[in-house]
């Protein structure tokens, strides 16, 4: 696998027991030395795992975590900086999380989607993969309007250089999104590779299509 311009790893909880506090790079290295208490958690371990499974051919790369849960994404070019999130769903007041992090036309689809959960948490998800690309922060969420005036379903910024992106759902509660430079030649569904419980599983993803302004 280490051979292709684009790799998604994904890793359920249970890989912890194989992470190893020897192969931590530098930067993690210093970071245990200043919180210490990282190396207890769950989420620090596996997403530590994942990042364990690279080779020095991946320069770029960006990590998520949840509930002990991990997934990384990791480009061969130096260039440019992939996205990634995973959430796990659980019941909230969608619509009035959307007033706070969606815009306008995002909330309107949103109230018209007969699956609420999911349709927010596509948007979520691909909203901090954007974030992440451009090392932004959790209030840039409604900067990246994924859904813009004149259409009624999730379109791509079309961005300069240009990027495409990913969802997926798995065991219907995790909800993952990945952005990655359009210059990758391999789709996800190609690139992606689980760990754990999760080493065999046939991951579905989705690509959206880009619309043609940003």
């Amino acid at each position: 696998m280490m051979n292709q311009d684009c790799l998604i790893l994904l890793a359920s909880a249970d890989v912890s027991g194989q992470y190893s506090s020897l192969k931590l790079d530098q930067a993690d290295k210093q970071r245990l030395q200043q919180y210490p208490q990282l190396a207890q958690r769950i989420d620090w371990q596996s997403s530590r795992f994942l990042k364990q499974q690279l080779s020095a051919s991946y320069p770029q790369f960006s990590l998520t975590h949840k509930k002990g849960h991990a997934g990384l994404i990791a480009c061969s070019s130096a260039q440019y900086i992939p996205g990634i999130d995973m959430e796990y769903a659980q019941e909230r007041d969608f619509l009035a999380l959307a007033q706070l992090c969606y815009t306008t036309n995002e909330q309107r689809w949103l109230a018209q989607q007969s699956d609420l959960s999911t349709a927010f948490y596509q948007l979520w998800t691909l909203k901090e993969a954007f974030i992440k690309i451009s090392r932004g922060q959790l209030t840039d969420m409604q900067r990246w309007c994924l859904i813009p005036t004149g259409y009624d379903a999730i379109h791509i910024p079309a961005l300069n250089p240009p990027v495409q992106a990913y969802s997926c759902v798995i065991d219907r509660h995790w909800h993952i999104s990945a952005v990655y430079p359009a210059g990758c030649s391999v789709a996800a569904q190609n690139c992606t590779y689980g760990f754990g419980r999760w080493h065999d599983y046939a991951f579905n993803w989705h690509r959206w299509p880009a619309s043609p302004a940003v």
